[in-house]
């Protein structure tokens, strides 16, 4: 088989979208579950809960 330019472009280009495609893959399924955020209090409140 001959290694043409085309050839060697298509075949870079195709395995960098596969390495895309795995590395989403993964940090998709490692992903924490994200935290409920407290509901938001009064600003005065938030000052005096240190005393």
């Amino acid at each position: 088989m001959f290694i043409t330019p085309q050839i060697a472009q298509a075949e870079t280009a195709y395995r960098q979208e596969r390495t895309k495609r795995e590395f989403r893959r993964l940090t998709r399924r490692t992903r924490p579950e994200q935290a409920v955020k407290p509901a938001p209090r009064h600003a005065r409140r938030s000052f005096t809960t240190a005393a």
